[in-house]
């Protein structure tokens, strides 16, 4: 009998072991064929293919929220309609976004791409956003190209997404007036060398803050040379240099020029904070 009790409990035992190793099965195989188990299945193949990593999971910006802008526009609207009556400020913020936009969009292309791109690229797909920028913006980003490019860096920047916006600062002297817009922005943002991860995060977005400058000469002619230049005062025609303020005529395409009522909104100014 104690031999007969042993064996039965031995049998109790291993159909114990088999009825939960039969769970066992059934949980994972449910787990495998649900939309979540699925997901993480693709997470841990692309982990394997090292399309992730660690690097792409930081727990600190998986439920961080969009960055607040400081929004001054109840308080600068007035002042600056009062100035500019015939301003479209709605028309303006949204070109000063698009700039912001298709700047992160050119840097990740033209350091993807090959060497054939030049500054001009910048000046011109930029202008396409509806608003000019100066020629100091095309060469700061030209000169992070050329960075990037240099230690065989790509710059990608993803699913790009503004959040809010507003207007935040407003200054104006008897030459010159600065309008800063302020923008909180997401996106995958992150560095890859011969098409592998080196630095960033590729799987949780980044949330950023942006200050976009534009800028107004009202009066040319109270400028000196040495401040106008880095300006990148242009003709409204074909976007030539005007190398000289009281010049009546661009030099290349013969289009009128009067500069002190040239009053072309610039953005001069991507300023991270």
């Amino acid at each position: 009998m104690p031999g007969g009790s042993a064996a039965i409990i031995a049998i109790c035992v291993l159909g114990g072991l088999l009825l939960v190793c039969g769970l066992v099965g059934a949980i994972r195989s449910a787990w495998r064929n649900s939309l979540l188990g699925q997901i993480m299945n693709g997470v841990k193949q692309e982990v394997r293919e090292g399309k992730v990593g660690p690097e792409d999971f930081k727990m600190n910006q998986m439920f961080s929220s969009p960055k607040s802008v400081s929004d001054l526009s109840e308080v600068l609207t007035p002042r600056i309609t009062k100035d500019f009556p015939d301003l479209n400020l709605s028309e303006m913020r949204s070109a000063a976004q698009a700039v912001l936009i298709k700047s992160r969009d050119l840097l990740m292309q033209m350091t993807m791409g090959g060497n054939g791109d030049t500054i001009d690229r910048i000046r011109t797909e930029l202008a396409s956003c509806g608003i000019g920028v100066t020629r100091s913006l095309s060469e700061e980003l030209w000169h992070k190209v050329e960075a990037a490019r240099a230690e065989g860096k790509t710059l990608v920047y993803r699913d790009v997404i503004v959040h809010k916006c507003g207007i935040n600062e407003y200054q104006k002297t008897s030459s010159t007036v600065e309008i800063t817009f302020q923008y909180s922005i997401q996106c995958l943002q992150y560095q890859e060398r011969n098409g592998k991860f080196i630095s960033g995060n590729r799987a949780t977005p980044t949330q950023s803050r942006y200050n976009v400058k534009v800028i107004n000469i009202l009066d040319a002619d109270r400028f000196a040379w040495e401040d106008i230049k880095g300006v990148g005062f242009t003709c409204p025609h074909c976007g030539a240099a005007v190398r000289h303020l009281g010049t009546d005529v661009c030099q290349f395409c013969g289009t009128a020029i009067k500069t002190v009522d040239m009053r072309v909104w610039l953005v001069d100014k991507l300023i991270e904070i």
